[in-house]
C-alpha cells in the first residue's frame, strides 16, 4: 500500500514540474577561496579560483592574489603561488598556528580586498586508537565517475570527547601506497591490438584525500567515542600490498562544521525526491567595501591531531582480487618508482 502511495505522490509532482529556460552563459563570476590553516604546517594552503557558467569547461585560478594570514598574538603569514591556483606559507614548516589564537585571512586581488571572520584555533583532541573492520561499500576511484561496489576497510578512530564545551571534528587523510600492475597486458590505443611493455611493475603513490567527513558531540558529550566511521579504503589498489596511512583530525568550529556538513549532504545526494532540500552553503569570506559581492568558500581555522599506521596486505585476512592495471605503473597520476624513505 505504502508503495502505491509513494508511487503516486511521484506521478503528481512529476505532473507538477515546469520547464525552466536557465541561460548558463550569462552566470557571473565570482570568487572561490579554499582556506586551511592548522597547527601542522603542512596542511596550510589557500587555493583561489572563479566560478564558472557551465557551459566553460576548464577552470580559472587566480594567480597575481597577495595572500596573508593574521592573528590577535600579531601573527603574519604570507602566501606565494605555486600552481593551479595554489598559495603555500613562504615560511614552509615554520608557518603554523597555535590553539587558543585567533586568525583571520587576507586576499586582495587588484584594487579588491577580500577577508574572513576571525576564526580561534580550537584545542586538537587526540585520536586514542585506530581499528579496520571489513566491509562492502561504493566507491569511485579518481577519474572514476560511476560508483561500483568494492570490499574494503573501514577506518575507526577513538577519542575521548571533553564534557567541558562542544566539540565538532573534522578529518583529512594521506596515504603512501605502493602498486603492481601489469604492463605485459597493455592494449595500444588506436590499433586495439596487444602492444606489451617491458616496464614498470612496481610503483609508489601519494595521496591526499580531503574528504567531508565531520561529526559533533550532541549525542556523546563527554563520553568516550569508539570506532568513528572516519574512511573507507577499498583492497584494491590501496591495499595491494602496503600503504602508510596519516589520519589527521580536526578540532573545527560550529560554523565550519555546518560549512562541511551540508557540503556532504549535497555531494551525497542521489536527485531523488527523498533528498533533504538542497540548503544555502554559508561562507565566511567578504569584501569589506562590498558586503553585498557574493564570494565563495570558507577559511577553515583547525586544531590538528594526528596519527600514522601502517597496513600490509599480508595482515588482510580477507581475499581480495589485485589491482587490475594494464598498462606501465608509472602512467598512473604521480606515480614514481623510488620508494618513499623508510618504505
Amino acid at each position: 500500500m505504502l508503495k502505491r502511495i509513494l508511487t503516486f505522490a511521484l506521478v503528481l509532482l512529476m505532473g507538477c514540474i515546469d520547464p525552466v529556460d536557465v541561460d548558463l552563459d550569462t552566470q557571473k563570476k565570482h570568487l572561490v577561496v579554499e582556506g586551511y590553516f592548522t597547527n601542522e604546517a603542512k596542511l596550510n594552503y589557500i587555493r583561489l579560483s572563479y566560478s564558472q557558467p557551465h557551459s566553460v569547461p576548464y577552470n580559472e585560478f587566480e594567480k597575481n592574489a597577495i595572500v596573508f594570514v593574521s592573528s590577535d598574538a600579531g601573527e603574519h603569514y604570507s602566501f606565494r603561488y605555486d600552481k593551479a591556483g595554489y598559495y603555500y606559507p613562504e615560511a614552509g614548516a615554520m608557518a603554523y598556528g597555535v590553539p587558543g589564537h585567533t586568525y583571520w585571512l587576507n586576499v586582495s586581488v587588484g584594487n579588491k580586498l577580500y577577508q574572513s571572520e576571525p576564526v580561534k584555533m580550537q584545542e586538537p583532541l587526540p585520536i586514542e586508537a585506530v581499528h579496520f573492520e571489513v566491509d562492502e561499500q561504493s566507491y569511485a576511484f579518481e577519474g572514476v565517475r560511476e560508483k561500483q561496489l568494492y570490499m574494503g576497510y573501514n577506518v575507526l578512530v577513538d577519542y575521548k570527547d571533553p564534557a567541558e564545551y562542544k566539540n565538532f571534528l573534522r578529518w583529512s587523510f594521506s596515504t603512501q601506497y605502493e602498486v603492481n600492475t601489469q604492463p605485459w597486458d597493455f592494449i595500444d590505443p588506436w590499433s586495439g591490438l596487444p602492444a606489451p611493455k617491458g616496464c614498470c611493475i612496481q610503483c609508489f603513490l601519494y595521496e591526499k584525500l580531503e574528504l567531508l567527513r565531520v561529526a559533533d558531540d550532541r549525542l556523546v558529550n563527554g563520553r568516550d567515542v569508539k570506532n568513528q566511521a572516519v574512511l573507507f579504503m577499498p583492497f584494491e589498489k590501496y591495499l595491494g600490498t602496503k600503504n602508510k596511512l596519516t589520519i589527521y583530525q580536526h578540532s573545527i568550529t560550529n560554523e565550519a562544521y555546518d560549512f562541511f556538513r551540508i557540503l556532504e549532504q549535497q555531494k551525497s545526494s542521489t536527485g531523488t525526491v527523498f533528498d533533504p532540500p538542497p540548503a544555502e552553503v554559508k561562507g565566511n569570506i567578504k569584501n569589506p567595501a562590498n558586503e553585498d559581492e557574493m564570494v565563495l568558500g570558507f577559511f577553515d581555522v583547525s586544531g590538528v591531531s594526528v596519527k600514522q599506521i601502517t597496513i600490509l596486505r599480508s595482515d588482510i585476512k580477507y581475499p581480495a582480487p589485485p589491482y587490475m592495471y594494464p598498462d606501465d605503473c608509472q602512467a598512473l597520476k604521480g606515480a614514481t618508482r623510488q620508494a618513499p624513505e623508510g618504505w
